[in-house]
């Protein structure tokens, strides 16, 4: 298992994330996406000090590209090194590595080939409640009809996942944020079998938020683009 980390401008946070793996004993790929402060500096200290049994593996890019280009080249590398269950989260602590275990027993006990986290809405500020709701609805609606096969999704804007590696190939991932909408799409129509985890989320002040209204439109924009592209 390998821990797939994006992280842009987050020197504040990317040491917890990468001290709570460390006493997991679980393998990481940590993108620094191009960071203007210094993200690369404590990566670069950090595994030069590590001597943990887990393996960090780092990609420093040399301008921002986006979270979707940093989880698909963390993916490469995570598909190279021949890891059989790929786990997704945010770098900036928002997302709790010691929901791993949890989330990873889930998936074994229901012989899935995913589970996507739920946040618990009494944690999430009420604006994302009902644009997270809208979207998860939404897209539950479109990945079933896409498929061909019922799926229902609480928490589909949910970046913190574990998927097999198997389901992973080819994978398109998309540009900006709609990399979870896409990754869904294509997982549904392998017939993934896909299963929900409650997580803990933590908004708390050094986590800072790259959504907008025009990126949940643009998001919609290239789901709708990638569904008509697909059925041609």
């Amino acid at each position: 298992m390998v821990v797939v980390i994006p992280a842009y401008n987050e020197e504040k946070n990317i040491l917890k994330v990468l001290n709570d793996l460390n006493s997991l004993n679980v393998d990481s790929i940590v993108v620094d996406d191009g960071s203007l402060d210094g993200t690369k500096f404590v990566i670069e200290n950090y595994i030069k000090n590590n001597t943990a049994k887990n393996k960090i593996y780092p990609i420093f890019k040399n301008k921002n590209e986006g979270k979707s280009k940093a989880l698909e080249d963390g993916t490469k590398l995570a598909l190279k090194q021949g890891y059989k269950y790929i786990v997704y989260m945010d770098g900036d602590y928002q997302h709790k590595p010691s929901d791993i275990p949890k989330m990873f027993k889930t998936l074994e006990k229901t012989n899935a080939d995913a589970v996507f986290g739920i946040r618990r809405y009494n944690y999430i500020p009420f604006y994302r409640q009902i644009s997270n709701f809208l979207a998860s609805m939404l897209m539950s609606l479109i990945i079933s009809i896409y498929s061909k096969k019922i799926y229902f999704f609480r928490d589909i804007q949910s970046g913190f996942r574990i998927i097999k590696s198997d389901f992973l190939n080819n994978v398109y991932f998309g540009e900006g944020y709609s990399v979870e909408h896409l990754i869904a799409l294509q997982l549904a129509k392998k017939n993934a079998k896909i299963v929900e985890e409650y997580i803990k989320i933590e908004y708390h002040p050094d986590a800072t938020s790259h959504i907008t209204t025009k990126k949940i439109f643009d998001v919609m924009k290239e789901v709708a683009k990638f569904v008509l592209i697909k059925k041609q």
